[in-house]
């Protein structure tokens, strides 16, 4: 699926120079992030920016590419609806400690919260790497909300050790110029492992039912758009998330305020997620009709929309859900711009 190849995509220290499209920047000229008010100068700790590339469109994923040679620094901007700092900053986490064949055998670090430019506070983490694989001797990694944008700056050298490195992540950040009002942000601490794993149904398989496919499409991705937006609004409550041991091809599996539930199955580090939670309206809808019913929603969240795809009978353990995703989406729906439009996939109505 192209999704979860593209969240596989930006590991390697470098790699945001091969991958996306190219964005309108004057060299030598500061550049404004488009939506998010955030200015990257034409130079930062000496390396000269060299690009500037989208994933997706409507600039929503962007980032700014500094080099000095091999080395470099990624700052990247990108708007999610899920997960938060904590999970998104375990997946970056684990693109370096446990990706061997690239940067050799990494000790793990506990992340430390700061303070961002702007804010009062610390809802921002980061940690330093010391690798053990050429060409990269350190790297450095920092994330931080900027409402409902996330700001990644990834720093990498060829000379330098991670606590080195570590160490002037601070001066980039304040090098970058941000908007004057930042909605305030909850402090960010490390997520842990949860204390007790998930029950996942054997059986979990996509929902076939003509009628409960045709609601899925219809009320889904409104649905998906509402919790998104009430999740991360300024009157949302701070979510404390843990970390399920269910293994997974790729990401990992989060569970909010210790869900019993659901997930959300965060993929890479790069804001989008599976978010699989009990079907509420399918639920509602067969207790109108004097039946019960149990089943999964699966919502994918992106910068700018929300893909809908088959719910599950029961709650799938990640694998389980990933071979579910072949499927063809039912809907999608848009998050981003004044109006919301629902998509429906006519194949289903056929």
């Amino acid at each position: 699926m192209a999704v979860l190849a593209a969240g596989m995509m930006i590991a390697a220290p470098v790699a945001a120079q091969q991958v996306g499209a190219p964005v309108g920047a004057k060299a030598g000229k500061p550049y404004r992030f488009k939506h998010s008010g955030i200015t990257a100068p034409a130079e930062l700790d000496g390396m000269k920016r060299v690009d500037v590339r989208q994933l997706g469109d409507d600039e929503l994923d962007v980032f700014a590419v500094y080099q000095d040679g091999p080395d470099a620094i990624n700052v990247y901007v990108y708007r999610t609806l899920s997960g938060s700092v904590p999970v998104w900053f375990d997946r970056a986490r684990a693109s370096i400690e446990q990706r061997k064949e690239m940067f050799g055998n990494v000790a793990p670090v506990v992340p430390t919260a700061f303070t961002p430019p702007g804010q009062s506070s610390a809802s921002g983490l980061m940690a330093g790497w010391t690798l053990t694989k050429a060409p990269y001797r350190g790297t450095a990694l920092a994330i931080l909300p900027v409402g409902e944008w996330l700001v990644k700056v990834r720093y990498s050298s060829t000379k330098l050790d991670g606590a080195t490195v570590a160490a002037r992540i601070p001066a980039v950040l304040g090098a970058l110029e941000w908007p004057k009002a930042i909605p305030a942000a909850p402090a960010a601490a490390p997520v842990t492992d949860c204390t007790t794993p998930l029950a996942f149904a054997a059986n979990a398989a996509p929902v076939t039912d003509a009628n409960a496919l045709q609601t899925a499409a219809l009320t889904g991705g409104l649905v998906a758009a509402a919790e998104g937006e009430k999740r991360t609004g300024a009157a949302a409550t701070p979510a404390t998330w843990c970390r399920d041991p269910a293994p997974a091809q790729v990401g990992a599996a989060y569970r909010r305020d210790g869900a019993t539930d659901g997930y959300l199955l965060a993929i890479s580090d790069s804001g989008r997620g599976f978010a699989v939670e009990p079907d509420v309206i399918a639920r509602e809808v067969g207790e109108s009709e004097g039946r019960k019913v149990a089943q999964w929603s699966v919502a994918l969240y992106e910068p700018g929309s929300i893909a809908i795809y088959a719910p599950m009978t029961a709650l799938p353990a990640p694998d389980t859900l990933i071979a579910a995703l072949n499927r063809p989406i039912l809907a999608r729906t848009t998050t981003w711009g004044k109006k919301r439009n629902v998509t429906i996939n006519p194949e289903f109505f056929k």
